[in-house]
């Protein structure tokens, strides 16, 4: 725990490592190692955040088992002061920084860290940019090969298909009009 109100003067740097870190779903971290560095800003705190994983979890489209390297950079201002939280944004030196409203004296440096990474996830992870997902039928990876189900395409029209084909095949168009 990090007491955001009592830090050194230089400001403190925590590095950590973690072999499995589990995230929602099916999804987790494996050999994170990160680093939080807080610093005391004119009552507020700026707070900076590094660390690289092997995000693992599965295609979106194919379900296929996915890892893929995920590394985290994120710097912030923490502050417990209303109009600067309403704000968003702070310029610190040279830099523009969002503000996140920190209540609590204390932060958990644990929780800031997977915090930080779910955030930087990938929502619609793809096994490859191509990915042809599964069947909707029978569930084959379409990637290798095709199924024996019949396609879309050479599926019998509904009858609203049937009716809406014939009502549009007797309008007839007068451009002259």
């Amino acid at each position: 725990m990090i007491n955001l109100y009592n830090l050194p003067p230089e400001g403190l740097r925590l590095n950590g490592t973690t072999e499995r870190l589990e995230l929602e779903g099916d999804v987790s971290l494996r050999d994170l190692s990160w680093s939080v560095f807080a610093l005391a800003s004119d009552g507020d705190v700026f707070l900076e955040v590094k660390g690289q994983a092997l995000w693992q979890g599965a295609c979106s489209r194919c379900l296929a088992p996915l890892d893929r390297p995920l590394a985290v950079e994120s710097q912030f201002l923490g502050s417990k002061d209303a109009d600067l939280v309403g704000r968003g944004s702070h310029t610190l030196g040279s830099q523009d920084l969002d503000v996140v409203f920190l209540p609590e004296d204390t932060l958990d440096e644990a929780e800031l860290v997977r915090e930080q990474f779910e955030l930087q996830a990938p929502m619609h992870p793809l096994c490859t940019e191509d990915c042809k997902g599964l069947c909707p039928n029978c569930g084959k990876n379409w990637n290798k090969g095709l199924c024996h189900c019949r396609p879309e395409a050479e599926k019998e029209p509904s009858a609203l298909n049937r009716a809406l084909t014939k009502a549009l095949a007797g309008i007839k168009l007068d451009p002259e009009s």
